[in-house]
């Protein structure tokens, strides 16, 4: 195809994607605030794409069964997929693509310049290409997707720190699996130093009510996203999303004794978008609702 005149499609951008598919998705991380992944939700009638080439890198997850033809740069193959099966597209490949029957998937997109950073910051050397896959079955992309997937269903404004933790932790994944030259991943066996530890402990407990950002923690101790996550768990145990989501549950327990206030302004004072964001996760760590516990 003459560069002149390259189809480029952005999939964060509703009236791209509509160029090369018939209706906008049923779900969407458009008004998420999370910069560095997206995800979009389709259902689809059978079609047949123009040639194209992506801005991002794009992982497809098939959620139900049919039969597909697809073409990556010089490489074609039809194939029956079936729930669960992923295509990786990288950036700046091009692709054709047709089903022949409604069409239900799944689509996350990694921006290319964050994962240019992740491999900067985490890996040695910084230069990777990701290589085209057609047909494959990952567990870690799955449960990464479904649980992007869910935060969105679940919740009017997803975490800010959960959406850069996943989309961290995607990217090395994949650089780790499908990228020409496997990075070796610098290991640390101890977690983070202590002081570091309780400079990132100290700053989520100061801005509980705030939408905290993985960035933000990282820069301040200094390292990268990926080492904070990473170090952070070695830690605590847990990640830095189900830690302060932990930290809020027991803000939330304290403010409940205060007759006061209500329990919607609880929810504001712990960082929770409204009542029902609290009582989700309350009762899935507590065992019992916000107005069960304060009733008692």
């Amino acid at each position: 195809m003459n560069d002149s005149k390259r189809l480029v499609v952005n999939f964060i951008k509703q009236e791209e994607s509509l160029q090369i598919l018939p209706t906008p998705p049923i779900l969407s991380s458009q008004n998420t605030g999370w910069p560095n992944v997206g995800l979009f939700y389709y259902r689809h009638p059978a079609h047949s794409t123009t040639e194209h080439y992506l801005t991002h890198h794009v992982l497809a997850i098939a959620y139900n069964q049919f039969q597909l033809e697809v073409r990556k740069d010089s490489k074609s193959r039809t194939q029956l997929v079936d729930n669960g099966v992923i295509q990786l597209t990288p950036a700046n490949v091009s692709q054709w693509l047709h089903w022949d029957r409604e069409g239900e998937f799944l689509i996350v997109t990694l921006c290319p310049q964050f994962m240019e950073k992740v491999v900067y910051e985490s890996v040695k050397g910084n230069a990777f290409e990701l290589i085209p896959q057609f047909s494959i079955i990952d567990p870690v992309i799955q449960y990464t997707a479904a649980a992007l997937k869910a935060a969105i269903e679940t919740e009017s404004s997803p975490n800010a720190l959960f959406g850069e933790s996943a989309a961290t932790m995607l990217a090395v994944h994949l650089l780790q699996a499908y990228a020409t030259c496997k990075p070796v991943i610098k290991h640390y066996g101890d977690g983070l130093a202590k002081n570091k530890l309780q400079l990132a402990i100290d700053y989520i407990n100061a801005n509980l009510d705030q939408d905290i950002k993985l960035t933000d923690i990282a820069e301040l101790l200094g390292i990268s996203h990926y080492y904070f996550c990473h170090l952070f768990k070695q830690s605590v145990g847990i990640t830095p999303h189900q830690y302060l989501i932990q930290k809020r549950i027991e803000k939330a327990k304290l403010l409940l004794k205060n007759r006061e206030l209500s329990i919607a302004e609880v929810a504001l004072e712990c960082g929770f978008i409204d009542q029902s964001h609290l009582t989700k996760h309350f009762k899935r760590l507590v065992g019992l609702t916000p107005k069960a516990m304060r009733s008692q």
